[in-house]
């Protein structure tokens, strides 16, 4: 019989053969696992039982405790923006300085991951061909950031959180567009129930804002009347920018995010490599951007400084959004992309209860079944979710062993949509 193990079996006078040192197992547990060689199922059992789980502190696994930091740092990363946009005192600060500080923190937080990967960062720009490619998502990615702080502006954080999820529908349709890819059913499902969702979501929340604004209504002063259906009709304006700023920011994200994943897979860069020349490039754009404003004349005449503006909540909300990416790599290597589903599911209901507090959002029935069926479509596009039992999960359709459900994710993909908080 083929040997299986590195080392090979202990042959014992008996006619058993034992299974040799694997991993951290002392000698008395190898003494006690006596199999026959036939028995190869129950080997690769024991193999899968002796992986230990990731254990933080000796309290928590790791995987769970970064699942919750990834439902914290997406609720409060919409939450915070919101709230910094849209209260008093709060909204100061020029946005493209804010986008400038956050591109800069991923930058420095990639150089300590590149200098334990490649001891130095100078190979970040060894090929430099090769980092001008990272120069045109940089790009994306700016105005992408750009909208986002426009889109909260506007939109209350429950409603711009389910809105954003359309960046898996331009995901999909790019992916096939650019990188040749076949969608299966499931996906194509998910697609279509997702932009379901998210269309009862704005029904939902324009419904709120009429029945809000017509509670106060004199109907016994026909000129409070009218301007409040002058109200009612720029309300609807302004909710109609945000709905167009945050399904174009995630357009632009997705096509960023496909064309990144297309130069990752297309030439022999890592992963913090291409991040670190994302956030040179977007950093360098963002300068030229904010030199051409009217805050950044306003700046360089010395009448506003480029922190203008920032309060606490301000560097905790661009820490918040730039440490996101970083977060959710981790969130794939210690745990999986169902995991990172269920996060992602938990902060869009999370964000919508915290809403109905700090910003006297009204949740609806209506809200509530747009919020449902986006939260489903996630899992139907990931194909972890059946169709009323028309369509298999991926592991029923696709039987693999036990090296291979370990891990039910593609590496690449999921490290490139995750990057730079753009999940």
């Amino acid at each position: 019989m083929p040997n299986r193990f590195h080392g090979g079996y202990h042959t014992k006078v008996g006619g058993t053969q034992e299974l040799p040192l694997i991993g951290k197992a002392s000698v008395d547990e190898i003494d006690s696992m006596k199999v026959h060689p036939s028995h190869q199922v129950q080997n690769e059992t024991i193999i899968k039982n002796q992986k230990r789980p990731v254990v933080v502190c000796g309290l928590v696994e790791a995987k769970y405790l970064v699942c919750a930091l990834l439902v914290v740092q997406n609720t409060g990363a919409v939450l915070l923006m919101r709230y910094t946009r849209s209260m008093p005192g709060q909204s100061n600060f020029a946005t493209q300085t804010a986008v400038i500080m956050q591109e800069c923190l991923k930058g420095l937080a990639c150089i300590p991951l590149l200098l334990r990967e490649y001891g130095t960062v100078s190979s970040a720009w060894e090929k430099p061909r090769e980092a001008l490619k990272t120069s045109v998502p940089a790009l994306l990615y700016l105005v992408q950031n750009n909208l986002q702080y426009v889109a909260v502006t506007y939109l209350d954080a429950a409603t711009y959180t389910v809105s954003y999820q359309t960046k898996i529908v331009w995901s999909g349709i790019l992916s096939v567009l650019l990188l040749s890819r076949k969608l299966s059913l499931h996906k194509w499902l998910g697609i279509a129930l997702l932009a379901v969702g998210v269309g009862v979501v704005q029904i939902a929340g324009t419904q709120a804002e009429d029945s809000d604004l017509s509670a106060k209504e004199d109907l016994s002063n026909p000129a409070k009347d009218q301007i409040n259906q002058k109200s009612i009709d720029v309300a609807h304006t302004l909710r109609l920018v945000g709905m167009t700023a945050v399904i174009t920011a995630a357009m632009v994200s997705a096509l960023a995010g496909v064309y990144f994943e297309k130069i990752l897979k297309g030439a022999r860069v890592g992963l913090w490599t291409r991040n670190l020349q994302l956030a040179f490039y977007s950093v360098l754009v963002g300068y030229i951007k904010l030199a051409t404003s009217a805050e950044g004349l306003r700046i360089r005449s010395g009448e506003l400084t480029f922190f203008h503006g920032y309060t606490r909540l301000t560097w905790l909300c661009i820490a918040t959004n730039a440490f996101g990416g970083l977060l959710v790599g981790t969130v794939i290597k210690y745990a999986d992309a169902v995991m990172k589903d269920v996060a992602l599911g938990c902060s869009i209901v999370l964000s919508s209860l915290i809403s109905t507090i700090l910003f006297d959002f009204q949740l609806n029935s209506l809200f509530i079944a747009g919020i449902t069926a986006v939260i489903y479509a996630v899992f139907l596009y990931g194909e972890r979710a059946t169709c009323g039992g028309l369509l298999p999960t991926k592991n029923e359709a696709k039987p693999t062993s036990h090296e291979a459900s370990a891990t039910d994710i593609t590496p690449t993909t999921k490290q490139v949509n995750g990057q730079l908080n753009k999940v």
